[in-house]
């Protein structure tokens, strides 16, 4: 590798990974990667404050709420990440909570009010299943480690809560805090990321047959949500202004070498089996703007009805025309 240095953060997982252990470089460019493990959640804080790193790995929901705010960054067509919110939400046997109506006046655990998993799950409540989002208490941990220090707008329809306590054991794995904190009865229902928390008997799914739930979301024309995106600091791309093609480049041979070469068989994806992500043509999958235009105007849309951003913007705003 030569030229430039350029910083990075990114999850050491799935396509990413090739560019994190040297297997693919960057044309131009030397990389140096700050060590965010598997996962990226540890630095999507960063991602929209301090901006330490010249590109990152971040949370979809986030990173519009940065953008709204003025945040001078902006984000590649590039989505290492997916998921399906309906398979992390868990509530108490003790709540009365059979159906996703029923969430309706109790009180939600959340990371934060506009974190990523939570602003989706909303949502797919209010579209899919006719949940009046605004009587739900929405409890967000006091600690927000995502979003915290972003004056971002909470919109007075909604109730929200503030405790303490559960932040970093519910996104280091550790979950024991959140699932004590559910069996305790601080809250009635919790939204975690992936594949949700530990069952234990005082906990079940709200979705307990997760492939029928995801059949009808999509039978219904609903989109695959994605989960995180690149963003790039505007100071790094004024400074390389070839950087964010190059990028967007060498992560389609990523994505194209992850599918071909490393692409799972019998294993999950993204914590969701391969042959039902296949039988709906969702994997593989692509980057680009236009093979996901749907699931980022759903988002766009989604913050806007939300309160979390002040307007409805075009996905060719927010995205740099990469393609």
């Amino acid at each position: 590798m030569s030229g430039p240095t350029v910083s990075a953060s990114m999850g050491n997982r799935y396509d990413t990974r090739y560019l994190i252990n040297g297997e693919l470089t960057l044309e131009k460019y030397t990389l140096q990667f700050a060590d965010a493990g598997e996962h990226p959640w540890s630095s999507f804080h960063a991602m929209v404050s301090s901006l330490p790193w010249d590109f990152g790995e971040q949370a979809f929901s986030h990173y519009l709420i940065a953008k709204d705010l003025g945040v001078p960054i902006t984000a590649i067509p590039v989505f290492p990440s997916r998921f399906f919110p309906q398979l992390g939400a868990a509530v108490s046997v003790q709540a009365d909570i059979s159906e996703p109506k029923d969430l309706e006046g109790k009180r939600v655990g959340v990371m934060g009010f506009g974190y990523n998993p939570a602003v989706w799950m909303r949502q797919i409540l209010k579209d899919e299943y006719g949940v009046d989002v605004g009587k739900i208490v929405w409890i967000e941990d006091e600690n927000d480690k995502f979003l915290g220090g972003l004056p971002y707008p909470k919109p007075k329809e909604y109730h929200i809560e503030k405790v303490r306590g559960f932040d970093s054991l519910a996104i280091t794995g550790k979950t024991l805090g959140a699932v004590t904190a559910l069996e305790e009865g601080l809250f009635d229902a919790f939204f975690a990321p992936g594949g949700g928390l530990p069952l234990t008997p005082q906990l079940r799914r709200l979705f307990p047959d997760s492939e029928q739930t995801l059949e009808s979301w999509l039978n219904r024309g609903g989109v695959f949500p994605i989960n995180t995106l690149i963003t790039v600091r505007d100071e790094t791309v004024k400074q390389y202004p070839d950087l964010p093609r190059l990028l967007f480049d060498v992560m389609q041979k990523a994505r194209q070498k992850y599918h071909t070469a490393d692409m799972p068989t019998d294993e999950d994806h993204l914590g969701i089996p391969c042959d039902f992500l296949c039988r709906y043509g969702l994997f593989p999958d692509a980057h680009g703007l236009e093979a996901n235009r749907e699931a980022v105007q759903f988002m766009i849309d989604s913050c806007f009805e939300q309160g979390l951003i002040k307007r409805r913007y075009t996905p060719e705003e927010i995205l740099l025309p990469l393609n």
